[in-house]
């Protein structure tokens, strides 16, 4: 409407001296989009104007002038860049009618005329969801599997004669040694290299 600038909540002024800029946001997720840069012509008029003042020691009093003229036509100037920077962004969101907040195209739940905060999107809600119930089933079923059993300190990564790297082999396959996964015949543990008892049932090795 001519002679009114439009008000939203959603938007910061990042204007400077040489011009506009607004920022405008998304109330649900903060995303957004910023508007062209508008160039004050005030704001270059002023930097001249300061430019002189400095050159000539404030002759005419110039600098002075300069923010006077700023300080009477600076608010109108802005306004009709608001008015302008929001009817060439403003398009991009939808105004919730339940809670009042501007939301941009993903945040906007089409279907429902409802931001996602006031009526989420069921589908990509059931894909989360699905998600967090396979995650849960997957620790389940990771918490029921036994990885190892037996004494855990008897399993080695090198061999002890020769410093070979070794995984399960019973032997290294680089010198022979016994790796330390030589089995107890009584109760299945894994026996330490050289050991004559079992740690886990006392068991005789040999």
């Amino acid at each position: 409407m001519s002679g009114f600038t439009p008000f939203t909540n959603n938007y910061s002024d990042m204007s400077d001296e040489n011009g506009y800029q607004f920022e405008f946001r998304c109330d649900v997720c903060g995303s957004g989009y910023r508007s062209e840069f508008q160039r004050s012509a005030l704001g270059t008029a002023g930097n001249i104007l300061g430019g002189v003042s400095n050159l000539v020691g404030g002759l005419w009093g110039a600098a002075n002038a300069a923010n006077s003229i700023k300080d009477v036509t600076n608010r109108g100037a802005r306004d009709e860049a608001l008015k302008k920077a929001t009817n060439e962004i403003m398009h991009l969101f939808q105004r919730c009618p339940r809670d009042n907040k501007w939301v941009d195209e993903t945040c906007w739940n089409s279907a429902r005329g409802l931001c996602v905060g006031c009526a989420p999107n069921l589908a990509a809600e059931m894909e989360a969801e699905r998600a967090n119930v396979e995650m849960s089933q997957m620790r389940d079923a990771m918490a029921t599997q036994t990885v190892f059993s037996g004494d855990t300190g008897a399993r080695q990564t090198v061999c002890t004669n020769c410093g070979k790297p070794v995984a399960s082999e019973k032997f290294c396959a680089n010198c022979g040694t016994p790796t330390g996964q030589n089995k107890c015949s009584q109760c299945g543990a894994d026996l330490a290299a050289g050991a004559r008892f079992c740690g886990n049932c006392g068991n005789k090795t040999a």
